[in-house]
């Protein structure tokens, strides 16, 4: 599927989701069987360690749709882009979405300079927050931020100008359970 269609995809789900109407599409024994020997996702989902956002969940999508990288304030170093850069050249995912989400307690720990226990999370976080006035500005700030580096990484890079992928950000809102997706030219 082309990224847009990929987006598309995902924006439904997570209005079922938010609705309600959760189909929980590819989750059966016959997909099970399917995917057993090879992996297709679609997209590859960066977002946070954080339990109360799951991809597959909140984008209501099955076994082998998401390609789920998880670390704590949705950072992205060097085995996080290996990690990207496998899903895309060696399972054909063409949408990659960094998610971040409202009330990170990891943004919220590095905005507030409490970084005890996680110095390497915030150094990856800490560039992206310097201008931030309050939380939710550092989560998106963080979110452009790791956006903007996978797409100055040489091998994304050669592939988003073939249009063979696309890289986007987004915010989960926990509450409402909508998933709001950032444009970018």
């Amino acid at each position: 599927m082309k990224p847009r269609e990929v987006l598309q995809s995902l924006i439904e789900g997570n209005q079922r989701y938010v609705h309600d109407r959760l189909e929980h599409p590819n989750r059966s024994l016959f997909r099970r069987e399917e995917i057993k020997h090879q992996q297709n996702p679609l997209a590859i989902i960066v977002g946070c360690s954080d339990s109360r956002v799951a991809p597959e969940i909140i984008f209501d999508q099955g076994l082998g749709d998401l390609f789920t990288i998880r670390v704590a304030g949705n950072v992205i170093g060097p085995i996080e882009r290996d990690s990207i850069d496998f899903a895309v050249r060696y399972l054909g995912a063409s949408l990659v979405l960094v998610l971040g989400h409202e009330s990170c307690g990891a943004v919220t720990a590095v905005f507030n300079g409490d970084i005890k226990d996680i110095e390497e999370i915030a150094a990856l976080m800490q560039p992206s927050l310097a201008q931030a006035k309050d939380i939710q500005s550092a989560v998106n700030a963080n979110v452009h931020a790791m956006v903007r580096y996978l797409r100055s990484t040489p091998f994304l890079k050669q592939q988003m100008a073939e249009e063979k992928i696309e890289i986007i950000g987004a915010c989960y809102h926990l509450g409402k359970g909508n998933v709001e997706i950032f444009l970018y030219q």
